[in-house]
């Protein structure tokens, strides 16, 4: 049973109606004018029905929504559907009216909204013991949470002015998840060769022992369990083993929300690229973690997803990027760069997206000496105009671009 505040208007005048209607019906009894006295008992009868109808109109009336969350990306459709079954009093000529949250519209929807909510008008009528089922198309228009925030019925009087308003006072547990778009990234993530990882590279510090790839000549300083014994003997000379070169690929992606000359376009548009980054390193089986200095409760003053990799942790990323919004309260970028430093946060490699800020270059003029480390500033462009830093001296792109 679901629960229903109602709202009556024009009932007064009925009953004034009514009172009126008897009282000239009797006075046309007493003095024997029978035709007037029909005309007024037709009138009252008809003032009585209206009343006792939409007295009880409404009751056992229930609403089920089909699904109670659905995910979407920015441009793609869902349909919302609704089932409602009626009691005993038929509903005729009614309008159902649904406001939600605009990150999702009615498909095709030409109107505007400047509240931030919807309000979309259905004509509704369901009879006696009857279940009918209603359909929406919606379509993802921004990034974030989309929440039916009211339902309400109006039925208007079949005679004179005035209408019942019912409004659901039930919470509707149905909401829309649209996540950010996701673009190319537009370039290509080399391994760290600062740190002993799984992925192959070419030049590298460390190799994998487990993993020989053939043998060379002995050199003096070569290690003495390195010497392939078989080989040596087959060649007459002494050989080493040779191991393919790896080194790590974990990343951490670090956005800078706290930008005090820039507005929401800004912040959607790191959303973006961190999800472009987010899922390139999905595809390839990289794992990664995120961290935005948004404040949050607990003993981590910012928010932080924890390394993973694999469609799961993806989704766990999309979950978050869609329920943030650049009205959190945010703490200064290098407090947070300095809190994942000292708590040992950091991975081999990290990128930064943020406009590039004099407050905490000489934090990632520190960094670039054990970590390869990248400012992304390409938000600022067109999303496939990645700008290739130069690489340094070491080899490595840990260089920050020009603004």
């Amino acid at each position: 049973m679901m629960n229903w505040i109602r709202y009556e208007h024009g009932f007064k005048a009925i009953y004034n109606g009514m009172l009126l209607t008897l009282t000239l019906f009797l006075l046309c009894a007493v003095f024997g004018l029978s035709t007037l006295a029909a005309c007024f008992a037709s009138v009252f009868a008809m003032l009585a029905f209206q009343n006792y109808y939409f007295s009880k109109i409404g009751e056992g009336l229930t609403v089920r929504f089909k699904a109670k969350q659905k995910r979407i990306l920015i441009g793609h459709d869902e349909e919302l559907i609704m089932e409602f079954e009626n009691g005993r009093v038929p509903i005729w000529n009614g309008t159902l009216v649904l406001s939600m949250e605009d990150s999702v519209a009615p498909k095709n929807l030409l109107m505007k909204n400047f509240s931030g909510i919807y309000d979309i008008y259905i004509p509704f009528a369901i009879g006696r013991h009857e279940t009918t089922e209603i359909r929406i198309p919606l379509e993802g228009k921004k990034r974030g949470k989309s929440r039916i925030t009211r339902v309400l019925l109006e039925i208007p009087h079949m005679f004179g002015d005035g209408s019942v308003n019912m409004e659901l006072k039930d919470v509707v547990s149905y909401k829309s998840i649209v996540y950010p778009r996701i673009t190319k990234l537009g370039r290509e993530l080399t391994p760290s060769p600062f740190k002993p990882g799984e992925f192959q590279q070419r030049q590298s510090l460390f190799v994998d022992p487990f993993q020989p790839i053939g043998t060379r000549d002995y050199m003096p300083n070569d290690r003495f369990d390195q010497i392939h014994w078989s080989a040596s003997a087959r060649m007459q000379k002494l050989q080493t083993k040779e191991f393919q070169p790896i080194s790590a690929q974990m990343i951490v992606l670090m956005m800078n929300a706290l930008e005090k000359d820039r507005g929401y376009h800004d912040f959607e548009a790191k959303i973006e690229r961190l999800v472009a980054y987010a899922d390139y390193c999905t595809k390839n089986e990289i794992p990664y973690a995120v961290a935005i200095n948004l404040r949050t409760l607990g003993g981590r003053p910012y928010l932080f997803i924890p390394s993973g990799s694999g469609k799961l942790h993806f989704q766990e990323v999309m979950e978050m990027m869609a329920q943030i919004s650049d009205r959190y309260a945010k703490m200064p970028f290098e407090e947070m760069m300095k809190h994942m430093e000292s708590s040992g946060q950091l991975s081999p490699t990290i990128i930064l997206i943020s406009h590039v800020q004099e407050r905490f270059q000489r934090i990632v003029h520190q960094w670039e000496r054990r970590y390869t480390v990248t400012v992304d500033t390409s938000f600022e462009r067109d999303e496939n105009g990645w700008e290739k830093p130069e690489l340094k001296m070491t080899g490595t792109d840990s260089v920050i671009p020009s603004a």
